[in-house]
């Protein structure tokens, strides 16, 4: 399940409250696409933090049901390709909120992967107040 919080705009946030399914993430590319048709530049926050995570049976199923996390994937890679150039001009950046164990490794891998699937800044945090910060300086 997915919670889209756009009480913050031109700051919206994506807190993505387990593993993304194929209908989440349809979900998430619908918001996205009206913040892109705003014509108006805005940054992301995607939290994937786990800290909240109550995961059940069927969430860990969708985890590890390699199919639809390729379906998710694909759909956002191809999602991301056909509107990459509104997103280069209108999302200032994607801040990931991010606590698991391999967070130093993602703060170096993620800026190159946003950047090249979606063509505007990425970073990773460890908290959603280091994330807006961040997002909030590109506003300048």
């Amino acid at each position: 399940m997915i919670d889209i919080n756009e009480s913050n705009y031109p700051i919206v946030s994506v807190h993505f409250e387990n593993a993304s399914t194929l209908e989440d993430t349809e979900k998430y590319l619908a918001h996205f696409d009206k913040w892109l048709s705003s014509n108006q530049k805005f940054g992301l926050i995607l939290d994937q933090s786990t800290s909240q995570k109550q995961e059940s049976a069927q969430v860990a199923e969708v985890n590890h049901n390699p199919s639809e996390i390729e379906a998710v994937h694909r759909l956002t890679v191809e999602w991301a390709k056909q509107n990459k150039d509104r997103i280069m001009q209108f999302c200032l950046g994607m801040a990931i909120v991010y606590d698991g164990d391999d967070l130093e490794k993602r703060k170096k891998a993620t800026p190159k992967t946003i950047a090249g699937i979606f063509g505007c800044l990425g970073q990773v945090f460890a908290s959603q107040v280091e994330a807006e910060q961040w997002l909030i300086s590109l506003q300048v």
